[in-house]
Order: structure tokens, then C-alpha cells, then sequence
């Protein structure tokens, strides 16, 4: 959420005329501003901050965090961190993500949506790489905030994650006609009474309308049309209602 103007658009979409529930923002991105003033208007929604130290410009000074950043204070891109040698062993990613320098940067994500929105996030959320020091400080700070950390929410209440069971849905495709070929809907539709027999489940997308802004920031990009299909499903949104399923935020477990 706040991504791009169409991303923000599309997760709204997905909110008002969808099964989307729960969104977080990317509080370092420009348009995180406009994005900030359209929360109070879905109170159905949980928003919570996707700490993201992987795409765009840095929230703190970036001489302070120059581990994480390139000469422009933009993050250093995923796809360079993961070609990188170091990436293979804890050691390395401890040098490349140096725990002080990230703790400064998700506590001033933190601090960013806090001022955005006028309240505390309503829970706190992973985005792409998962070094140990970015998952040690966003549990610090969800300790120290009080605010729920999603994948220890999850974990306590044994949700059936799709975004692990479904190969179809978390398998990253670069090539364009890759992308749009996925069928998550297909799928969530195929497994329905499946997922039926579970007592949570989670199904993490990225949704979102496609602009031109986005290709300049992620090569996750014409996929997110796809996840918009799954989440504003109108077969699945009856199948949701005939069968009583409850679309539950953060909030309703904390």
C-alpha cells in the first residue's frame, strides 16, 4: 500500500469492492502521503507498514545507514543482494544488513507511518528479503510497541498459509508473459473446500493496478492484476457468503 499510485489504487479496489482485509504501507515511498490520507475512509481494513529496505529512497539520513543504501540513499535492489556471495551464509547477511543500521531504518519506518497516519500501525509485516537482523528488529520493536508482528500472529493460530501451499501462487516469475499467465484465482477456486476445512487462513497477494511508475521500482509487476482478479472475485465472494466465512484483520487477534 502506497507504492505506486496504481498499486494504492488496485488495494483499495480490493478493500471496497473485494475480500482484502489487511494491507501495509510502504512509508518511504512518495506516494505513501495520498496513501496515508485514504485510510480513515476503509475502517473495514487493518493497515499495518511493510518494512521494506529493498526498493526506493531510505527513511533515515542514509550516512547513517550506508550498509543499506547506494550512493543516490536509494535501498539497494533485492536481485543485487541475493547475487551477492555474502547472502549465502548468516555471517554474510549479518555484514550486508549490520543489525544497528537496520534497527535505525525499521524504527524510522515506524516513526514515518506513525506521523502519516496519526496512530500506530495495526500490525507489522515482512517484505521480500528476511535476513536475521531485520526479523530480530521488527520483533524488538512489536515487544516495544506493543504492536503484532503478522508471522507470529500466524504462527500462534496455525493459519493455513496459500502463500506457502500453492506453488502456483509464490513461485517469482520475471518474464512478463510468465506473469500474467498465473491463475491464482483458478487455484484459491480448485482448493476451495479445502481451504474450507480450515479454521484461519492467510492468502498474501500483491495486489494492485498496474502503472508505469511500477516497473521502474520491481519486476513484480504485471502479476499484481492477477492477485486484483483473485481478491475481487465475485464467484468467490458468494462462495465467501454462502459458506459464512468471517474476513478477519489483525485487530480481531490481538
Amino acid at each position: 500500500y502506497g507504492f505506486t499510485k496504481g498499486v494504492t489504487a488496485g488495494i483499495l479496489d480490493g478493500i471496497e469492492n473485494g475480500f482484502l482485509r489487511n494491507t501495509g504501507m510502504f512509508v518511504n515511498m512518495p506516494e505513501a502521503v495520498h496513501a496515508a490520507s485514504l485510510i480513515p475512509a476503509h475502517p473495514q481494513a487493518c493497515f499495518g507498514v511493510d518494512f521494506n529496505l529493498v526498493s526506493g529512497p531510505c527513511v533515515s539520513d542514509p550516512k547513517l545507514i550506508p550498509s543499506l543504501v547506494d550512493e543516490s540513499g536509494n535501498y539497494i535492489r533485492s536481485n543485487i543482494r541475493t547475487h551477492d556471495p555474502r547472502w549465502q551464509t548468516e555471517e554474510g547477511r549479518k555484514e550486508m544488513f549490520p543489525c544497528e543500521e537496520v534497527k535505525r531504518e525499521i524504527r524510522a519506518q515506524y516513526d514515518r507511518f506513525v506521523e502519516l497516519v496519526g496512530r500506530k500501525p495495526g500490525y507489522l509485516h515482512t517484505h521480500s528479503l528476511r535476513p536475521e537482523s531485520y526479523m530480530e528488529a521488527i520483533r524488538e520493536l512489536s515487544a516495544e510497541t506493543g504492536v503484532p508482528f503478522s508471522w507470529d500472529i500466524r504462527q500462534n493460530y496455525h493459519a493455513y498459509s496459500v502463500v506457502v501451499k500453492s506453488g502456483a501462487a509464490t513461485s517469482k516469475e520475471f518474464d512478463a508473459a510468465q506473469q500474467l499467465a498465473k491463475d491464482p484465482e483458478g487455484w484459491f477456486w480448485e482448493n476451495r473446500e479445502m481451504l474450507l476445512q480450515q479454521d484461519f487462513v492467510v492468502n498474501i497477494k500483491h495486489c494492485g493496478f498496474v502503472d508505469a511508475a511500477l516497473f521502474e521500482l520491481t519486476s513484480l509487476s504485471l502479476e499484481r492484476v492477477r492477485d486484483h482478479q483473485l481478491v475481487t472475485s465475485q464467484r468467490i465472494m458468494k462462495w465467501i457468503q454462502e459458506n459464512d466465512v468471517q474476513l478477519v484483520t489483525y485487530y480481531d487477534f490481538v
